[in-house]
């Protein structure tokens, strides 16, 4: 059966179940509605209760069928260009796949720099709270440049069955400061209610900021933020010919390759360095800029580092998870990969070596 609205708020067994309970009440021996519109001309044209009630009536009835159902009124594109054009001072942090956070044991997740109120922001959210806050999700904002007047905000996430957030009156004071200081709360909500009351559906949570006194008529801002298995090209071979030429004291380095909404490298060290020098080869995954405008934000990313074995395919590998920071960072991977005495036959044939990575899980940060 195809879950239309339809479907979902009307005709499937517990939505009518719920529809005769409600009209026994109203009008027994009715005959169940089987459309959105034939229910909307019902309530315009034979409703008996007094008009003012008939509106919240149908809202009541229609938003408990979507907290069971969890179907949002509007996609959640609409949803979100929708509250940039009523927010102009609001920027909207939203989380695909939340519950990979939890799999992969993300403590935190920070937005990308954006501008509010003249200001540079970050945004914070500890998806199992910070501290002693566990089972609630906490959010901050971090100011990225100084703050010389005292300035209001409201920090929230927002319902995706009706056009409210939570919470929704409790206005914060953020300070004058010359450092950046995070400002916010550590239990915004608990995860029950994250999960049961029509903030999380689809795995998809929308958190955001706005700052009063700063409306212009422009609209806000979005990022999505989104952790991403097994994505497109998640592997890439270095192929180094003529390896015994490489010369042993210097780095080296291999095309740039795109994985996610960045492009990355290989770095490698055929002596070693550090604790690894003269005993190890060394290996690195080197996180390099961004693609196609994309928000600089910090990378999450999983990933194995490999040699491999060009007769037996019993390739030598290492695997890690890192944060990679939005300048170009070269430090994650392994200074004592591989013991130099391995490196020959079967992984070095032939005065050829290949060394290649694979991406198990990446983060992606894109603008909404």
């Amino acid at each position: 059966m195809e879950e239309t609205r339809d479907h979902l708020l009307l005709t499937c067994g517990y939505s009518m179940e719920v529809w005769r309970m409600v009209m026994a009440r109203i009008r027994p021996n009715f005959t169940l509605f089987t459309s959105w519109n034939e229910l909307l001309s019902w309530i315009r044209d034979n409703l008996h209760p007094p008009i003012a009630i008939q509106s919240p009536l149908k809202e009541s009835v229609s938003y408990h069928l979507q907290l069971v159902t969890m179907s949002r009124p509007e996609t959640i594109e609409r949803m979100v260009e929708l509250f940039k054009s009523r927010h102009s001072a609001s920027h909207l942090f939203k989380i695909d796949n939340f519950s990979l956070l939890t799999k992969y044991h993300i403590e935190r997740v920070e937005s990308s720099v954006f501008i509010l109120g003249g200001h540079k922001w970050k945004l914070y959210v500890y998806p199992n709270g910070n501290n002693s806050a566990n089972g609630h999700v906490s959010i901050f904002i971090e100011n990225q440049d100084s703050i010389i007047v005292q300035l209001k905000y409201q920090i929230f996430v927002v319902s995706q069955l009706k056009p409210i957030w939570h919470p929704s009156s409790v206005i914060l004071n953020f300070g004058t400061t010359s450092i950046p200081q995070m400002r916010g709360t550590p239990r915004l909500i608990s995860l029950v209610d994250l999960k049961s009351k029509g903030y999380l559906i689809e795995d998809c949570c929308l958190f955001g900021v706005k700052f009063d006194g700063f409306e212009n008529g422009a609209k806000g801002s979005a990022e999505c933020f989104s952790l991403i298995e097994k994505p497109i090209n998640h592997k890439a071979t270095w192929m180094m010919t003529k390896f015994s030429s490489f010369e042993p004291e210097m780095y080296h380095y291999s095309n740039e390759f795109v994985v996610g909404t960045r492009k990355w490298k290989i770095k490698i060290h055929p002596s070693g360095i550090k604790e690894g020098k003269d005993k190890s080869f060394s290996v690195y995954l080197v996180g390099e800029g961004f693609i196609n405008n994309a928000p600089k934000a910090k990378t999450y990313a999983k990933f194995k580092l490999r040699v491999l074995d060009q007769v037996n395919r019993n390739h030598f590998e290492k695997s890690d998870s890192c944060w990679v920071d939005v300048e170009r960072d070269e430090n994650n991977g392994f200074e004592d990969f591989m013991p130099l005495k391995k490196l020959d036959r079967p992984y070095l044939v032939n005065n050829k070596l290949y060394v290649g990575v694979e991406f198990d899980v990446i983060s992606m940060t894109t603008t909404i």
